[in-house]
């Protein structure tokens, strides 16, 4: 006889069988899922691209030394090539898509310190970012990017995920609002890398007013860099800013 106890039971070890699961899946599963799309992937780009010069070698040869026949088959060789352009443009956006995806979670396992380009990462957080289809379809998008950043020295798990903390953090809420922008920037001055991420949102709600335990977190792992962070908000418009100071290059780690 089925209890409401064996039930609870049931979904209990069920939980349990899923935490267990989800706590291999980032660091043993996910690099073997990865490596093992990497190679048909490469296959694909690689023989496409090879098909696609075999064809223009073709359609060449065809018009310097059958003018003829070149012209009666001109119609359906240009078809062809049309299709292998197509197959290789839309393989050149599944491996983009698939190098942000590895550079995500290549990123989350990493445990060694090192330099960091902050505009480079956050770059690869929004295009991540557009896995999530109510922000890439809904939300009005700028990133502003200061290319000649100075890299600083930390852990690129950590950095990650706490920027990526205040990313999601403000998506949801322009989510909710009538607005749905968003904008990102990077820059620096001579002190400091200057992070700033705006926002619509409701215009009642400011970053202060809603204690959110993620954001706390990934502001007290950013404040180990020495970073100021500053959440404010006005008439509709919420704003985040982090301010990362640098010292040759690298940012003085607080252990």
């Amino acid at each position: 006889m089925i209890t409401k106890r064996t039930v609870m039971e049931k979904d209990n070890k069920q939980t349990l069988l899923e935490k267990e699961f989800l706590a291999t899946f980032l660091k043993e599963l996910m690099p073997g899922i990865l490596h093992n799309f990497a190679n048909p992937l490469n296959g694909i780009m690689g023989r496409s691209k090879l098909l696609q010069r075999r064809i223009d070698a073709f359609s060449k040869n065809m018009r310097e030394h059958h003018p003829e026949a070149a012209d009666l088959l001109s119609e359906e060789i240009e078809k062809i090539k049309n299709d292998v352009r197509s197959i290789n443009n839309e393989s050149d956006a599944f491996f983009r898509m698939f190098r942000d995806i590895s550079a995500k979670f290549y990123a989350l396992a990493a445990r060694e310190e090192e330099r960091i380009s902050l505009s480079q990462m956050l770059a690869a957080e929004m295009r991540f970012a557009d896995f999530y289809l109510e922000f890439k379809h809904e939300i009005t998008k700028a990133l502003e990017i200061d290319r000649e950043i100075p890299e600083i020295k930390g852990y690129a798990a950590e950095l990650s995920l706490s920027f990526w903390r205040l990313i999601r953090f403000a998506m949801v809420s322009a989510l909710r609002s009538k607005k749905k922008e968003f904008f990102l920037s990077t820059g620096h001055d001579h002190e400091n890398i200057i992070v700033l991420i705006k926002y619509s949102s409701k215009e009642s709600e400011s970053p202060s007013d809603r204690p959110n335990a993620g954001v706390e977190a990934a502001t007290e792992i950013l404040k180990q860099y020495s970073a100021g962070i500053q959440l404010s908000g006005e008439k509709g418009i919420n704003e985040i800013r982090v301010e990362i100071p640098y010292h040759n290059g690298a940012a003085e780690l607080k252990i």
